[in-house]
């Protein structure tokens, strides 16, 4: 692998100018949304919008599904006592 001299960064003014507008724009957008879903009907992170009637799934649960992971034991088949 190549070595190379380190790369100099500035920071400009206007580039902190440009970071603050895009937040304060970022900022009033949260709050518009959030003041339009003040009125406690807004959907949580573990509910999904097509589930009404169903129960809450887990942050768990919700994170097993999304990976694949199965925490039921699995039944063994051999049917094989176990000596102790």
């Amino acid at each position: 692998m190549l070595r190379r001299d380190p790369t100099r960064i500035e920071l400009k003014i206007d580039d902190l100018e440009e970071y603050n507008n895009m937040k304060k724009e970022s900022l009033e957008a949260d709050s518009k949304t959030k003041s339009a879903c003040s009125d406690g009907t807004s959907a949580t992170p573990a509910q999904d919008s097509f589930d009404f009637g169903l129960p809450l799934r887990t942050r768990t649960e919700i994170i097993h599904s999304r990976i694949g992971y199965d925490p039921k034991p699995t039944p063994t088949s051999s049917g094989l006592p176990i000596h102790r």
